[in-house]
């Protein structure tokens, strides 16, 4: 049926037309934008994602900027380290040379000094951006936290997968590049972790220890026998009715060493002869005679044999004889089974003088007593330092110190000893031998077995502090501007330690800046590469196909065509309707 109310072809027509035409501005669109999807509307999922990336690939073009500000802070560092070991070398030279005996030492200071001052240019200059990895101000370099005085370089964007994102660094520990430390503790400052004396426990030799460790391994305090110092007048003759006579006690208690009583009053008194025939048969001689000290010692030797004492020449600090001086003293004879240490000359008599030997009563030195010079030190995060205490050789006892034994014994957290109070803590804590006695007297320590308990004396006894190690010494604790030949040639040796090493820390960090500056130059090519693999992945999720639209714009361009035809032919039917009514 016809109508000429309604054309219905007439409006499938249209229908058809509209159809085309939105197909046809889509397609338009994505010709001319190149994109399939443009809007949200076009694809949520898709338009979301690829807007991500968008933003994510600028941020990757961000860290690729970054890795080339971060590649050439570290080639600027690099350069600065490599300048450094060349110097140092210099230098290492002009201290070989000083060493020779002869050479001007004030020019060769001269010279060191200019090198000493070209490290302190380089480290000043080796900036970039203001940022100088050489030339530092962290403070307590040694115990800042390693992120703490780390440097960082950005290395990477990244995107977790639950959509939280962040930056990627790289770091150095400035610790190995710090050349010069505002606080001290750079490379060329020196090292300032050394515990120094341990609190009195170890002894210094002061003439080195403010350039390299020079401490002796033990403190030990040793006891010494009971002595008499005696002066002879020689030479002196015996007839056949001279004789010297005296007696003999060795090994007795010392009453004011606080031993419990009763008191041993020491071995059987043995009765001594000296007379022309014991001189004769000992210095192989007929008339009698004692030409000086050393004599007179052998014949008292012969005198003396198993009175549990003993003469000797008396020796200088050398080891040098001093002429008309002699000592006697006790030989603590262990088959005695006496503790003490003594010796006492009595009832002496003489027809001929041998000097001032007399009467007398001498004790010996205690040494399981020592005194401790306590000066304040600091336990280091990475050091840790062992000793063995013994008390008259009985068995030892070996400790270990470090920062967590100083922190829990004391209650602090810095790892400092300050006060001879705070050592006595330490120590006692430490320390578990029986009896022994610990105590502070102002900045001194006394270390001593209780008396009361221990009746040993004199070279019986022994107290102290051995095997002493650090783990981190020896190390140099003074720094490259305090080498002075000139004032100190003594110390040429030491300053050639100090440098030696300083090198090998500065070759080490120049190995590690080395190592950065190739993982950078990794991460700056995976960079790029990443950012060229967002684009095609971006690409694959929204660009259109360009053949495939064109295909379907002119496929669209002809149904519009024909659509537009139908619509003329569907508007032209009421005419034809109209003819039939003529």
């Amino acid at each position: 049926m016809t109508s000429v109310s309604t054309n219905t072809a007439s409006m499938v027509a249209l229908h058809a037309l509209r159809t085309v035409n939105s197909n046809l501005a889509d397609t338009q669109s994505r010709v001319s934008s190149g994109l399939r999807i443009q809007t949200a509307s076009d694809n949520a999922a898709y338009w979301s994602i690829s807007t991500t990336m968008r933003s994510d690939r600028m941020a990757v073009a961000a860290v690729s900027d970054a890795l080339g500000l971060g590649s050439a802070k570290v080639d600027i560092a690099y350069q600065a380290m490599e300048q450094t070991g060349t110097v140092l070398s210099q230098i290492k030279s002009k201290l070989v040379a000083a060493s020779e005996n002869g050479v001007d030492k004030a020019k060769i200071q001269d010279e060191i000094s200019q090198l000493v001052q070209q490290t302190v240019t380089i480290a000043g200059s080796a900036s970039f951006n203001g940022v100088n990895w050489l030339d530092t101000d962290i403070h307590d370099l040694f115990e800042a936290d390693p992120e703490d005085r780390s440097a960082h370089v950005v290395s990477s964007f990244v995107r977790n997968a639950d959509g939280t994102v962040g930056v990627g660094t790289m770091s150095i520990d400035q610790i190995m590049t710090s050349l010069y430390n505002k606080e001290g503790g750079g490379i060329l400052d020196g090292d300032p972790r050394s515990p120094l004396t341990i609190g009195g426990m170890r002894d210094a030799n002061y003439l080195t220890a403010d350039i390299t460790n020079d401490y002796f391994a033990d403190n030990v305090h040793p006891g010494a026998p009971a002595v008499r110092l005696f002066n002879f007048t020689g030479p002196t003759t015996f007839s056949n009715t001279d004789q010297v006579t005296f007696d003999v006690t060795v090994d007795g208690d010392n009453p004011s060493q606080g031993l419990a009583p009763p008191l041993n009053a020491g071995h059987t008194t043995v009765g001594v002869t000296i007379n022309r025939a014991l001189i004769n048969s000992t210095l192989g001689r007929s008339d009698g005679l004692i030409s000086d000290n050393v004599q007179l010692v052998r014949v008292l030797n012969a005198a003396l044999a198993g009175t549990g004492a003993s003469a000797s020449y008396y020796r200088d600090q050398n080891g040098n004889v001093i002429p008309d001086r002699y000592t006697i003293e006790t030989d603590e004879d262990a088959s005695f089974g006496l503790n003490g240490s003594q010796i006492e000359i009595s009832n002496y008599s003489a027809s001929t003088a041998v000097g001032d030997l007399g009467n007398g009563n001498a004790y010996g030195y205690l040494g399981s007593a020592m005194t401790l010079n306590f000066t304040p030190f600091k336990i280091y995060r990475d050091v840790s330092l062992d000793f063995t205490f013994g008390v008259n050789g009985e068995a030892t006892e070996t400790h270990t110190i470090d920062r967590n034994t100083i922190n829990t014994i004391l209650g602090t957290t810095d790892g400092w000893v300050n006060t001879a109070d705070d050592m006595v803590t330490v120590l006692k804590a430490l320390i578990t031998r029986p009896n022994t006695i610990i105590e502070a007297n102002g900045s001194q320590i006394l270390v001593r077995s209780d008396p009361l308990d221990d009746r040993l004396n004199g070279g019986k006894t022994q107290i102290g502090f051995s095997n002493m190690t650090v783990n981190v010494e020896p190390l140099p604790m003074s720094g490259l501007k305090d080498v002075d030949v000139e004032r100190n040639p003594g110390l040429v040796n030491a300053y050639l330690y100090t440098v030696e090493t300083m090198l090998r820390r500065v070759v080490d960090g120049a190995a590690a800046l080395g190592s950065l500056k190739n993982h950078i130059d990794m991460q700056a090519e995976f960079a790029a590469k990443a950012a060229a693999n967002i684009d095609k992945g971006i690409g694959r999720l929204v660009d259109a196909d360009m053949e495939e639209e064109s295909t379907r714009l002119t496929a669209l361009q002809t149904q519009q065509q024909l659509a537009l035809q139908s619509m003329s032919i569907a508007n032209n039917a009421p005419n034809n309707i109209i003819q039939l009514f003529r």
